[in-house]
């Protein structure tokens, strides 16, 4: 009985082992399965991380540098606007900025855009794009010694300045087309990578899947595991996938922006120049419209302003769907009208809906060929404070006028405010000129004709003298011959009486010729003087005969101011002139001299002296010289002497345009000079230098 148990005993044993040897001969392939299925787990758990770090690491570093070289692009963009920006204002004469701190500014900012362009070659470009980095850095240099060049040459030659910005521009845009070129590179790069990175993740999944499978052959203990663990993988791989997708689409979306926002400074640049280029209201209010199109959507375009009383808004122009309309006039009563609130308050008002078709169906009524306008802004067009007018654009969209459309908006209105306040200017200004022309062109008539009545004055007061002696002496002729006459009748006549009479008769007649001479000779220098202005001629002209006539003409009016002329002038100096002019010129020097140097009582107990001098300086030119020891000439008078309506007595009747006409005729007639000085010794001295011939000037 105990054998019989010891054997159970053994056999239950055996069985017992053999059990445990089949487990663990089932479980050994199975623990070497789990283990090595463990190990591919983290090796291909290893691997993936690597690929996403990798794939991470790619993405990152390629959008950083993608978006670093886009805010590059943009801030070169912004800085060639608030260049061409500084040149608008200084177009227009704005006198608020400080050109040289705006330029100074510039250049600081171009120097930040080449220290972060070389930052970005270093850390983050390819070898392929060095070179055209480099390209792009030497073009960023050369924009900033233009930058310098035109700071320099902006209050010297301002024509010249802006005639370099167009071929400067190239540089620009062959700057800006490098760095877009870049960027487009950039994001395909990253795309390409991001590619390759997940076909390689796809592939280690594949390899690794395939080689789960091959172990895992009949082993259906881990397949659950292996489906849970390809499971993850195919969710890696899709959330990385998707990651790549959002970034290349937000990388996509910030180059589209980019664009965008380059094309619409552009076209702003183009329309402040435009704007500026013309000084005629038609033409500026047909660039705006042009320009305009371009920026915002529009199907309707009015300007317009107030009325002088303010009682009415005034629309000059206005477009419905490309129609001209006919200028009409909306009343300005209350604020319900959104251009008298925007004109009143200087404020932008932008309507939509209802009260934006209401407005535009009271101009055209209810239109059933377009769709009714539904988006509407107003705009007022200011320039330092004060409001011109204001400028309205509708559209058909309720949409059309979002944040970024509104600020090209407003930049467009900005430039054409200034332009229109420009052209009125210029307007206004021309005008002024006229009168100034008008009022001017009457004064010198007034003037001629008070220095025709002075000459005629003078003239008729010294032939006055000769002609009185010989009235009288023919008077006294006439009763000589009556009372021989009437002794002859009566036969009274004695030898005696007839020798006294005859003494007498030819003394009367020597003194009647002699007048009579005298009195010739002042006419001759009358005709001299009274030559027409206008035929100009160039004669042979003997300076002492002339200057002795001007001198015989002011006889009068130096004995009357007690003032003694010396003619210093050689017989025969002959020269080729146009005598009228040199005659009017004298005339108004001389009457300057009388009427400024000794006013007042000046040197009344002195002698008071003039002297005219005429000589030849050289074998081509006359010196004419009219000097005085009167007061002289106050110096902060003396720049201003030649100026029209100049004049230090304006409270007698003087309008200041004596030696203004006595420049012209030297400097345009005479083809000379005229200068104007102090004697050292006191008075005045005006030199003219003609020349000997004017054919030979």
């Amino acid at each position: 009985m105990r054998e019989g148990s010891q054997g159970r005993a053994i056999g239950s044993s055996s069985r017992l082992i053999e059990r445990v040897r089949a487990i663990v001969r089932i479980l050994m392939p199975v623990a070497a399965a789990g283990l090595l299925m463990v190990a591919l787990f983290g090796t291909g758990e290893r691997t993936l991380s690597r690929l996403t770090g990798a794939m991470d690491q790619i993405v990152d570093r390629n959008l950083a540098g993608g978006i670093q070289l886009s805010d590059i692009n943009t801030r070169v963009q912004n800085v060639n606007a608030r260049f061409n920006r500084l040149l608008v204002l200084k177009s227009a004469g704005s006198i608020n900025i400080d050109s040289a701190a705006e330029l100074a500014s510039i250049s600081v900012q171009v120097n930040e855009l080449i220290k972060e362009l070389q930052s970005y070659r270093d850390t983050y470009a390819t070898p392929e794009q060095h070179h055209r980095l480099d390209e792009v850095l030497q073009d960023l240099e050369d924009y900033k010694r233009a930058v310098a060049w035109v700071g320099s040459m902006l209050g010297i030659d301002f024509a010249s300045t802006i005639s370099f910005i167009e071929p400067f521009g190239s540089v620009f845009e062959r700057a800006q087309a490098k760095l877009t070129s870049i960027v487009t590179e950039t994001h395909h790069s990253a795309q390409l990578k991001a590619e390759e990175a997940t076909r390689r993740s796809e592939e280690t999944v594949r390899t690794f899947l395939y080689s789960a499978i091959a172990v895992m052959v009949g082993i259906a203990l881990l397949a659950w595991l292996i489906g849970r663990y390809q499971q993850r993988l195919r969710i890696s791989s899709e959330m990385l996938r998707q990651q790549v997708e959002a970034r290349t689409a937000e990388l996509r979306q910030a180059n589209d922006d980019l664009a965008a926002s380059a094309d619409t400074l552009r076209q702003l640049g183009d329309a402040g120049l435009a704007l500026t280029a013309t000084l005629d209201l038609g033409e500026v209010y047909a660039a705006l419209y042009e320009h305009l199109a371009d920026l915002v959507p529009m199907d309707a375009f009015g300007l317009a302003r107030l009325s002088a009383n303010g009682r009415d808004v005034i629309f000059e122009s206005f477009l419905m769907y490309g129609h001209l309309l006919p200028g009409f006039v909306r009343p300005a009563h209350g604020l319900s009208e959104p251009a008298v609130r925007a004109l009143r308050q200087g404020a932008e008002m932008v309507v939509v809906g209802e009260p934006a078709t209401a407005w535009a169906a009271s101009l055209t009524g209810n239109d059933d060929n377009h769709d009714p306008i539904r988006a509407a802004v107003w705009r007022p067009l200011m320039v330092s404070g004060q409001v011109l007018g204001l400028i309205t654009v509708q559209s058909r969209d309720i949409d059309a006028y979002g944040p970024q459309v509104l600020e090209a908006f407003r930049s467009a209105c900005a430039y054409a405010a200034i332009a229109i306040a420009n052209a009125r200017s210029y307007h206004e200004l021309g005008a002024t000129l006229a009168e100034l022309r008008a009022a001017q062109d009457k004064l010198v008539k007034q003037e001629k004709m008070a220095s025709l009545g002075r000459l005629v004055a003078g003239v008729a007061h010294e032939i006055n003298t000769p002609l009185g002696v010989v009235l009288t002496a023919a008077g006294s002729l006439y009763g000589g011959v009556t009372d021989l006459r009437d002794a002859i009748a009566q036969g009274r006549l004695t030898r005696s009486a007839l020798e006294k009479g005859v003494i007498e008769w030819a003394e009367l007649a020597t003194v009647v010729e002699r007048n009579a001479i005298r009195t010739a000779s002042l006419v001759k220098s009358f005709s001299a003087v009274a030559v027409d202005e206008g035929e100009g001629r160039i004669l042979e002209t003997d300076l002492s005969v002339l200057l002795d006539d001007v001198v015989t003409m002011f006889r009068p009016a130096l004995e009357k101011e007690e003032i003694h002329l010396d003619l210093v002038v050689t017989d025969g100096l002959v020269v080729r002139t146009v005598p009228e002019s040199l005659t009017d010129a004298l005339t108004r020097i001389l009457s300057n001299t009388i009427d400024h140097a000794f006013v007042n009582g000046y040197r009344k107990t002195h002698e008071r002296r003039v002297i005219l001098c005429a000589e030849a300086v050289d074998d081509k030119n006359i010196l004419i010289t009219v000097e005085d020891n009167g007061r002289g000439i106050d110096p902060d008078a003396m720049p201003h002497l030649c100026d029209p309506f100049f004049t230090t007595a304006r409270g007698s009747g003087h309008p200041g345009l004596g030696l203004h006409v006595a420049f012209n005729q030297v400097t345009q007639h005479l083809k000379g000079a005229l200068d104007i000085d102090n004697v050292p010794s006191g008075g005045a001295r005006v030199l003219l230098r003609i020349p000997i011939s004017i054919d030979c000037a």
